[in-house]
């Protein structure tokens, strides 16, 4: 589904912007903000990265995802 989407985009992009058909323009402008909510709203893996010291230890716990109310 989202390789339609795409190939719409990029249709739309083509005809809305460059070629000033303000129909093609609206879907352009729709789906280009539907990829942007897409993209803020998806969850992204949370990452560490630190040096150790000779003598220094790290524990690793698995706290699960948190809950959101």
């Amino acid at each position: 589904m989202w390789a339609l989407v795409g190939m719409l985009r990029r249709t739309a992009m083509r005809r809305g912007l460059r070629g000033g058909d303000s129909r093609w323009l609206s879907l352009w402008i729709a789906l280009a903000g539907l990829g942007l909510v897409r993209r803020v709203a998806s969850r992204r893996p949370v990452v560490e990265q630190f040096e150790l010291r000779p003598g220094e230890t790290i524990m690793v716990t698995d706290l699960g995802i948190p809950q959101q109310s």
